[in-house]
């Protein structure tokens, strides 16, 4: 599963790499975090991709109440085109979750948080759905989970799973473009390209911490 992520790059950076349409707003740079909390997400439309903010947890459209999306953070990919809370959005709302790092637990005499980056901490994408459901009491409220799938290499000894993860505009446009649900399930692969993985401390457990230090190393390798 993917349950931390961190989003520290320049927004001058994310808006050349993803190639926005809109000005970013409000941003701040993360290193922790966590579902329940509003993300940045990318979007198409007609004018292009487009830069918003998404509770992380999937609220699908027929759910009674919010806490449902506190269980649908993640969608597998083997079954995203099945499952209800997440087949309309897989074929009808799909989006991108900027990212340049997210942790793992692995566990050994307890459970050791590990930070997993490309080797030069570039910004990449995870592939994801989202919904809108409307609350009793009025308004609407956007959500999104990461797709996961089976971990590659790099992680299979720290975890079975892995965000699907994509670094190459021609998958930005495949993701947010395409209509073959057929054809977009099968690239939702493991990464295959070379990640780093190395121990952080324990106090990326707390959500209240975010800061710079949470993804320093802490201790010897995995």
């Amino acid at each position: 599963m993917c349950g931390r992520f961190t989003l520290y790059v320049d927004s001058k950076k994310l808006n050349t790499v993803f190639h926005l349409t809109n000005d970013i707003f409000d941003y701040v740079p993360r290193y922790n975090i966590a579902p329940g909390q509003h993300i940045p997400v990318i979007t198409q439309n007609n004018g292009g991709r487009v830069f918003s903010y998404m509770k992380w947890g999937l609220i699908p459209h027929w759910a009674k109440d919010a806490k449902t999306g506190y269980r649908l953070i993640n969608a597998r990919a083997e079954t995203i085109d099945d499952r209800p809370a997440f087949r309309d959005s897989f074929r009808h709302r799909r989006c991108l979750i900027p990212a340049d790092g997210f942790y793992e637990w692995k566990k050994n005499n307890g459970k050791q948080p590990v930070y997993i980056s490309m080797p030069d901490r570039a910004v990449f994408a995870f592939a994801g759905i989202w919904a809108q459901w409307a609350p009793p009491e009025g308004g609407a409220i956007n959500s999104c989970s990461i797709i996961t799938t089976a971990a590659n290499d790099t992680i299979r000894s720290i975890h079975n799973r892995i965000p699907v993860i994509f670094a190459q505009d021609q998958q930005y446009r495949a993701w947010l473009e395409q209509n073959d649900t057929l054809g977009l399930k099968k690239i939702l692969q493991p990464y295959a390209g070379a990640m780093t993985a190395y121990p952080v401390s324990n106090a990326v457990n707390t959500v209240k911490y975010d800061s710079p230090q949470l993804i320093e190393r802490a201790g010897a390798n995995i």
